[in-house]
């Protein structure tokens, strides 16, 4: 796992020490080696630089930039089955001078061309720079577990596996994007592609990135798509066979998961992701290192069933007690860590575990993705629950309700879920119950804060065979990268540990989405299938049980720790300053919430995230 960054200068002005800058931005990513490559063309230079945490090849050898004959590669991530690649090549004539992945990956390139990427089982994001094309090729994995950045503006084309790199580079203009402040006021981050910065973009899941080094022109094109699968008809087959063929395809991904030179462990909760990828492990790896954190003052405690669970497999288990200190001492890093507005409140205890984990191992698994693939969520069983709610009032009910909750005396999460409830009313799709379920506010409430508010084109929506699976679909493409893997992913990056994700498995994720509805949710029970599984490896008394997630009782926090802040935040000089909100509303609305008024909550939220970010990079 590492950093990568670097840029094409059609000026020729970038020197290879901002080259250096910019690598050693990354350090975090990768604090056990640095390298980089300056190539000057005669209409263009361009530079390839790499922080390197080492997993495979723990040598020098394997240390990037990496060449071969008219390729130069950069490369972040694991290919899991690449000593399977290496076997082919190793036919094909080649040979190597290391054991690296990393290898395997630039001679693969070169065998195959870009037709090596249905090859890799893993997770990646690479720079692949053709000598001979004068091309540069920017590549991200199907699910987006790796980051990948680019900034286009003019003669300069920056590229990195955070933001950071940019703020290095002297030509890099901050200049906000609204369209993404917009959507991360609603969804607490900002989705793919788009990024804080206008003239920059996130490369998407499954994506290639085409430049033409002397014109800095772009193609783009996907390699890989999830609608395919859950467009196709379902399968048909038997729901034993459904269970035999997904704990077959689940136990291959996890433990091809655990190649590697240095420890590994596992972040152990209490929920069933986890406990099934330990009980899975247990009965290949002795010895098994599994983490789990509780702030119990936070009311954030699974640490005695996932003890439980861990005494029962036999793992190595270490139960990491925060006191609410450290847990506070999290949230002033939040904005550095996280370099776009970021608000999803559990990174905090994502957080505390990856930092404790990293001084006993190198790589830990995490088991996130198996709510979006196995229908995991709360919002996956209401759909079957609320038409039988709303089918017997009358639509006109629904705008009359949603305009006077606010003056029915509901406070709170209450409020906004009544509210939420009301705007479905009037209109049940499919659609509408994803935005109202995914955003924090309708649109016409959140236009009243900004002083220019123009509501952005929403985001794409996908279809899907059914209603689950078009709610599977889109919560695979939009919540699954922009907000649980990229909080994963710059949580354990930010302590040099590298963070692996089973159910993230090309194979596994492509036979379960086209599997009937009734195997995941059928509007009484969610995870029904992977619950199956569980079952056969701990016992249903032990697993049974609300699901608990890393719920941090944030409304509290900020009335108690971050009041002050947020006064500061929202003074009326500095929002006028800054130009974005409307100074009235937005102190008004502060102070109400400080004051009890908590149905602005996850707004206030959002907007400390969002000028606690501001104050740090801009």
């Amino acid at each position: 796992m590492c950093g990568i960054t670097g840029f094409i200068d059609l000026s020729k002005r970038t020197s290879p020490d901002v080259l250096v800058g910019m690598r050693d931005s990354l350090i975090h990513r990768g604090p056990d080696a640095g390298g980089e490559y300056f190539f000057n063309h005669q209409s263009f230079s361009l530079g390839l630089a790499h922080r390197r945490l080492s997993i495979i090849d723990t040598t020098n050898h394997a240390n990037q930039p990496m060449h071969y004959e008219e390729l130069s590669m950069v490369f972040n991530g694991e290919i899991y089955n690449y000593q399977e690649i290496k076997k082919a090549l190793v036919e094909a004539g080649y040979s190597f001078r290391t054991q690296s992945d990393s290898e395997v990956v630039i001679l693969a390139f070169h065998k195959w061309k870009m037709e090596a990427i249905d090859l890799f089982k893993g997770m990646f994001s690479l720079i692949l720079f053709n000598r001979l094309e004068e091309s540069l090729y920017l590549i991200r994995d199907r699910f987006g577990v790796k980051p990948l950045y680019y900034y286009l503006d003019h003669q300069l084309f920056l590229f990195g596996s955070e933001l950071k790199p940019f703020h290095v580079h002297p030509k890099f203009k901050k200049a906000l994007n609204f369209q993404s402040i917009w959507h991360f006021f609603q969804y607490g981050n900002i989705p793919s592609p788009h990024s804080i910065f206008q003239d920059t973009y996130k490369v998407e899941p499954g994506s290639i990135v085409r430049i033409d080094c002397n014109t800095l022109s772009l193609e783009n094109k996907a390699f890989w798509r999830p609608e395919k699968y859950f467009q196709k008809e379902s399968l048909s087959i038997t729901f034993n066979d459904a269970k035999a063929r997904t704990r077959e395809l689940l136990t291959k991904a996890i433990n091809l998961r655990m190649v590697s030179d240095v420890p590994v462990g596992l972040f152990l909760s209490s929920g069933y992701d986890s406990a099934t990828t330990a009980a899975v492990l247990t009965q290949s790896f002795k010895d098994l290192k599994t983490f789990t954190v509780a702030v119990p003052e936070a009311g954030l405690n699974e640490g005695p069933k996932a003890k439980k669970i861990a005494s029962l497999l036999g793992t190595d288990h270490t139960e990491i007690i925060c006191d609410l200190s450290e847990a506070l001492q999290v949230i002033p890093k939040l904005s550095e860590i996280y370099d776009e507005p970021f608000a999803d409140s559990s990174a905090i205890p994502t957080l505390l575990v990856a930092k404790h984990a990293a001084t006993a191992v190198k790589v830990a698994l995490s088991a996130d993705g198996g709510d979006e693939i196995f229908a995991g969520y709360n919002r996956h069983l209401y759909y079957y629950r609320i038409p039988k709610a709303i089918n017997s009032l009358p639509p006109i009910l629904g705008n009359s309700l949603a305009s006077s909750i606010s003056t029915l005396g509901f406070k709170g999460l209450k409020a906004q879920r009544l509210q939420k409830f009301a705007r479905l009313m009037s209109d049940f799709s499919v659609e509408s119950y994803m935005n109202a379920m995914n955003t924090a506010m309708s649109p016409d409430d959140l236009t009243t804060f900004f002083n220019h508010p123009k509501i952005p084109v929403p985001l794409s929506f996908f279809k899907g065979r059914t209603p689950l699976s078009t709610m599977l679909l889109n919560d695979s493409i939009n919540y699954l990268p922009n907000d649980i893997l990229h909080k994963v992913d710059r949580a354990t990056m930010s302590v040099g540990l590298e963070g692996r994700e089973p159910f993230l498995d090309q194979d596994l994720f492509e036979f379960v989405a086209q599997l009937p509805d009734n195997f995941k949710c059928d509007g009484t029970r969610t995870k029904i299938l992977l619950k199956e599984i569980a079952h056969d490896m701990l016992p249903n008394s032990l697993m049974e049980g609300p699901k608990m997630g890393f719920a941090i009782p944030i409304t509290s926090w900020m009335r108690k720790y971050l009041n002050e802040e947020l006064m500061i935040l929202s003074d009326e000089s500095f929002l006028k300053e800054q130009g974005i909100f409307d100074p009235i509303k937005l102190r008004k609305t502060v102070s109400m919430f400080l004051n009890g008024k908590d149905y602005n909550a996850l707004f206030i939220w959002y907007y400390y995230s969002f000028q606690k970010w501001y104050k740090q990079w801009m």
